[in-house]
């Protein structure tokens, strides 16, 4: 039993090491395309509509016709789809964001005009009504930079956790997993989670706030929770030198 129990340590520490290497690789690679989604989010604002050239960097309307909508307004399972029919550039399904002024009044057949940038549908009209979608790149980058550190976090948390587990299998065998393996998995929870006000903080400084926020918020995150590393929650120590100062203050 103690040698399967090591073979079962080094195996989940193994698939966890590697999975934490993809997910800090991608992490890497997201943050690498930050700067190229930023560029794309700047071409989109200053994109003006069409007038003799024709080009995909700017606004370019196409007609469309409605294939039909999907409007659910539950509270935890909102949901405001446009399916069209177009030519080549004009996705198939379109987020729109809400019911009016437009999605809710259309209905199958109708004849829309679709404003195209780039390969994003970022407003339909119909009859002078315009409704703008949730089908552009603004934002983009803050979350692209907030997702990528959510998974930095996690996998360095898995590769530490599945390298320790592969040097150490027998050790993990003998004795259990450490304690801490499960309050180090719960302060990675908050490094994720840490992510979300970081990424909300970037809408007015932009991805480099991002980027600089989410560090000192997992910081006192770790300073908070540093007594769950110790046993008892840092209390285990103090009562351990209390309790030999009453063998000592016995003994005499």
């Amino acid at each position: 039993m103690p040698r399967l129990r090591t073979v079962w340590h080094r195996c989940w520490g193994a698939v966890a090491l590697l999975l934490g290497a993809a997910l800090v690789f991608f992490a890497g690679l997201g943050l690498t395309r930050v700067p190229d989604d930023m560029a794309e989010e700047r071409a989109y604002r200053a994109a003006r509509l069409c007038d003799t050239a024709v080009t995909e960097d700017c606004l370019r309307p196409v007609q469309a016709t409605v294939r039909g909508t999907e409007i659910r307004e539950q509270s935890k399972n909102q949901r405001y789809d446009l399916r069209l029919t177009g030519p080549g550039p004009v996705p198939r399904e379109v987020a729109m964001g809400g019911a009016e002024p437009l999605l809710r009044h259309l209905r199958a057949g109708d004849v829309v005009t679709v404003t195209m940038w780039r390969d994003y549908a970022t407003a339909v009209s119909k009859d002078g009504v315009t409704q703008y979608s949730d089908d552009n790149p603004e934002g983009l980058p803050l979350w692209s930079t907030a997702i990528a550190l959510a998974l930095l976090a996690t996998g360095l948390f898995a590769a530490c956790a599945g390298g320790h587990a592969v040097a150490r299998a027998p050790h993990y065998a003998a004795t259990g997993l450490p304690t801490r393996l499960g309050k180090h998995g719960v302060q990675t929870i908050g490094a994720v989670f840490c992510a979300v006000p970081a990424g909300l903080f970037g809408l007015w400084t932009g991805p480099v706030g991002v980027i600089v926020l989410w560090p000192v918020l997992v910081g006192v995150l770790l300073v908070a929770t540093r007594r769950l590393d110790t046993p008892n929650g840092g209390r285990g120590r103090h009562a351990s030198a209390r309790a030999h100062t009453r063998s000592d203050t016995t003994g005499r």
